[in-house]
């Protein structure tokens, strides 16, 4: 449903869209007494300005460029994507209907897996997968707060 404050006579936009461009394109008023325009006095240039750089440090990243990932963050980022597929498995073993068996596997070999492959995705200094995860989150309280 449009309302017609929405709609065009004879739902014609192009017109109206060529209405409001040149209405938007046409000065609004002169300036008053006490207004002063935000570009007055200046005068345009296209010489950069003499002792100033323009260029960037080398050390800035240019435009659009990625940081590269550090270690903890591809750790992280594989340690979520195994737990999203060992969910997807169960979920999927539950869905077509597999033996309570089968499912109890799947539970206890992800468990067991996470148990195992902590030692290699764990930062240095973490001993369980909660000391780092508590880590995380306050790392991202502390990001917020800022």
């Amino acid at each position: 449903m449009n309302p017609q404050w929405n709609t065009p006579p004879n739902g014609d936009f192009a017109r109206l869209v060529e209405r409001l461009a040149a209405e938007a394109a046409m000065p609004k008023r002169p300036p008053g007494e006490n207004e002063h325009l935000l570009d007055e006095g200046m005068t345009p240039s296209g010489a950069p300005h003499a002792g100033v750089s323009h260029r960037l440090p080398a050390t800035l990243p240019s435009p659009g460029a990625v940081p590269p990932a550090t270690a903890a963050e591809i750790r992280l980022k594989v340690a979520k994507g195994l737990a999203v597929a060992w969910l997807v498995l169960l979920l999927a073993l539950m869905a077509m209907g597999a033996p309570l068996a089968a499912l109890t596997l799947v539970f206890i070999g992800g468990l067991w897996a996470a148990h195992s492959l902590r030692h290699r995705f764990l930062p240095p200094g973490f001993g369980s997968w909660r000391q780092w995860l508590e880590h995380i989150a306050r790392q991202q309280q502390e990001r917020r707060s800022k």
